[in-house]
């Protein structure tokens, strides 16, 4: 019964790290793997007051967050140093690399990179330590896709129908290689989507809110996300 009360606290601590103010930041809020090298590299910086430990690990978008290490998909790529200190005001580059085989070729894959922050304990100081854990999208795309990346976000299709039900359904396909990151979705100035990550190939289906009414050729506005980690604005019309 301990053991379980000790589990379940590690896991409120663990799923509190959002609202928790780490020490760590990294250099970007996703990283782009370019195939044609074999390796990709972001920073990390302690800008805390104390020394704190780091540990990190590369994971398939597919695997659950609460899933064992052990029970995860076996990856092609190692994230180093898996394992580091930094001291406080200093910073590290983690190295992603690649080996060289064994992802898809045809399409972008996606991957998550984790970066577990333990904070050092202070000797005869009563406290709680939180560990923070933070995750940043990596993609990875292989070399010689079709069409430029930059353009995904205008290249999606959308339409607007309607289910047995009588509901009004949005339906968007990406009909490129790449992941298209979608943020603040609004059709007539009305949000109904906060964000949206659609896969290379993927049809998505949202069932809008019985509030949303759209016009006889309603407006339809989002916002993308570029490789850099900026925003564009876009608008359509069915």
């Amino acid at each position: 019964m301990i053991v379980q009360v000790r589990r379940l606290l590690v896991v409120l601590l663990l799923a509190s790290s959002g609202a928790a103010q780490g020490a760590i930041s990294l250099s970007g809020t996703r990283l782009i793997f370019d195939g044609r090298y074999h390796e990709a590299s972001i920073e990390v910086r302690n800008r805390g007051k104390a020394e704190a430990l780091l540990q990190t690990w590369l994971s398939d978008a597919r695997d659950d967050d609460d899933r064992l290490p052990a029970e995860r998909r076996s990856l092609p790529f190692v994230v180093t140093p898996p394992l580091t200190r930094l001291a406080t005001g200093d910073r590290q580059v983690l190295r992603v690399l690649y080996q060289g085989a064994g992802m898809p070729q045809e399409r972008e894959s996606l991957l998550h990179l984790y970066v577990l922050e333990v904070p050092r304990r202070q000797n005869g100081v009563r406290q709680l330590n939180i560990a923070v854990r933070q995750r940043i999208n990596v993609f990875y795309r292989p070399p010689g896709l079709d069409g430029d990346p930059a353009d995904t976000a205008s290249a999606l299709i959308w339409a607007l129908t309607s289910d047995p039900s009588a509901s009004v359904v949005l339906k968007v396909r990406n009909p490129t290689p790449y992941h298209a990151s979608l943020q603040a979705l609004h059709i007539d100035g009305v949000q109904v989507a906060e964000s949206l990550l659609l896969a290379p190939g993927e049809q998505v289906e949202r069932v809008l809110p019985k509030n949303v009414m759209p016009s006889l050729h309603p407006r339809f506005s989002y916002r993308a996300l570029t490789d850099y980690g900026g925003q564009r604005s876009y608008c359509a019309r069915f």
